[in-house]
């Protein structure tokens, strides 16, 4: 009995410490839940892992899992990807890094993989849109339009300025698991761009995303989808995506502009097929202005689509949803005709009618079905976006969307680093540590959320109440003895603390 607790006084001991060389924190702006994140690559990866330990774990278990149609198809992705793609040394770094901050907060073992999770794991997760051709997967969807110029003259706050909405369109799992794990990341790497990437718990890569020099871009899934060109190795294409936002100049040229993204996009052999909609401040968008069409497609190569391809449309306006245009033949797409309709009939676009786009060509989160997750607007020259995250009683495309600015998230590791002040003292205090039964979390500040989670990342259901001003109780009695993990969110801070359960 004092061997067991000796060790669980070493893990309760040992958590706290590593927290503080932790490169990322845990904020809110509104409802949306922020990942910040700064250093090397493999700090990055680290403070992702350990910050989002519990929740990579049920994201993956509860959502990828089922998404890829149970562990049998999972594990022939896997084997799959080991063969046919390469890992670039960024995400070898971050994805072994998140494995690392995992392990030091939940259990890396996957009782229905029967083994340990590995950055292998996390880098397959992330090649879910390369990998959904094969058999058993579930497919993805996606809208977006953009416009400048011309176009959005009328609108008084982008005053001519290019913005881009999207819906990323989804699988929704039967337990609805994944509306509870949206997020927005901030990315300010040790040596490359401040970025941001709108994803999930363990998503090493990017699909919908800006940059500090004020490039968007958004991934669609293509159509003639399938694989037959092996060689060279692919590299996933979030990761890629990923790499043209965070490269200081990814093609060497001198200057980061939207060459580098289609660049990044178009460099390396690519499995499946996708559009991938790229808006940019205009100084950096060559020859059309703001906005490209980046069609990739392992069947065909690859070819850029510019608004003078879609010649139903005026100028400076482009729609994008789930077809090639210039690389083969459209096919029909009633979200793309709705669309073109609209716009032809009033070509005028201003930052409210490019929400209600999204919200025409929307639908809602269905679990064990679909539906759009999260819908956006990216508005580059102005570093600005706005964000809104599904929930089953309310899609994403009918909320008033968080407006954020860029010097509201960057920088993203000091206390201005988001709006509003944060207490870097707050702390919370859970007493008596180690405990036999019922623990006392005293705190300050506006409580939103506590929850309570053993070392594999399971959420815990116990009896919380409120037991005095700034103080909780939980009620952990009925538990094993063991280290648990208490989550609780205050004003737009997420703090934890670990405690010891003995008997």
């Amino acid at each position: 009995m004092k061997t067991i607790l000796l060790v669980l006084l070493c893990l309760y001991i040992a958590a706290p410490l590593q927290a503080e060389n932790v490169n990322g924190s845990i904020e809110y702006f509104g409802d949306i839940k922020i990942l910040n994140l700064w250093g090397t690559w493999s700090e990055m990866g680290y403070a992702h892992g350990y910050l989002l330990g519990p929740d990579i774990s049920d994201f993956f278990h509860e959502y990828v899992l089922e998404m890829v149609g149970g562990v049998s198809n999972y594990e022939g992705a896997r084997v799959f990807f080991l063969v046919y793609f390469d890992i670039p040394p960024e995400f070898i770094d971050y994805s072994q890094g998140i494995v690392s901050g995992i392990s030091d907060t939940v259990s890396i073992y996957s009782v229905p993989l029967g083994r340990n999770m590995d950055y292998i794991d996390i880098c397959v997760v992330s090649a879910t849109p390369d990998l959904s051709a094969l058999p058993g997967m579930n497919q993805f969807l996606c809208t977006s339009v953009s416009a400048w110029n011309s176009a959005t003259t009328s609108d008084p706050e982008l005053n001519s300025a290019p913005a881009v909405s999207r819906n990323l369109d989804y699988y929704v799992d039967t337990g609805g698991s994944i509306l509870e794990n949206n997020l927005l990341i901030t990315f300010d790497p040790e040596t490359g761009q401040d970025c941001i990437s709108v994803g999930f718990p363990g998503f090493a890569g990017c699909l919908s995303g800006m940059n500090e020099s004020g490039i968007s871009a958004c991934l669609n899934m293509g159509n003639n989808q399938g694989t037959s060109n092996y060689t060279p190795p692919f590299i996933p294409i979030c990761m890629a995506l990923s790499l043209g936002l965070s490269d200081e100049n990814f093609n060497g040229s001198g200057s980061c502009d939207v060459q580098d993204m289609k660049d990044a996009l178009t460099e390396w052999n690519r499995c499946n097929s996708y559009d991938i909609h790229v808006v940019a401040n205009r100084t950096l968008a060559g020859q059309d202005s703001a906005s490209v069409v980046v069609e990739v497609n392992n069947l065909n190569g690859y070819a850029f689509r510019y608004s003078e391809d879609e010649p139903y449309i005026a100028p400076c306006r482009m729609i994008l949803t789930n077809h090639h245009r210039v690389l083969i033949p459209p096919v029909g797409c009633y979200r793309y005709s709705y669309l073109m309709d609209s716009l032809t009939t009033n070509p005028d676009v201003t930052l409210e009618r490019l929400w209600n786009f999204m919200e025409a060509v929307g639908w809602p989160a269905t679990p064990g079905s679909g539906g759009t997750i999260q819908t956006m607007i990216f508005m580059p020259e102005q570093l600005k976006f706005g964000l809104a995250f599904a929930t089953l009683s309310t899609p994403s495309y009918k909320q008033i969307p968080e407006w954020i600015e860029w010097t509201d998230i960057f920088p993203n590791h000091t206390p201005q680093g988001i709006e509003g002040s944060i207490n870097t003292e707050q702390a919370i205090l859970v007493s008596p540590n180690p405990s036999s039964g019922i623990v006392s979390i005293s705190y300050s500040g506006n409580v939103h959320d506590i929850s309570v989670y053993d070392t594999a990342g399971r959420k815990i259901d116990v009896s919380i109440y409120e037991s005095g001003e700034g103080c909780l109780s939980a009620d952990l009695s009925s538990l094993p003895e063991g280290v648990y993990r208490i989550s609780v969110r205050i004003d737009n801070t997420v703090l934890t603390e670990n405690v010891v359960v003995i008997r």
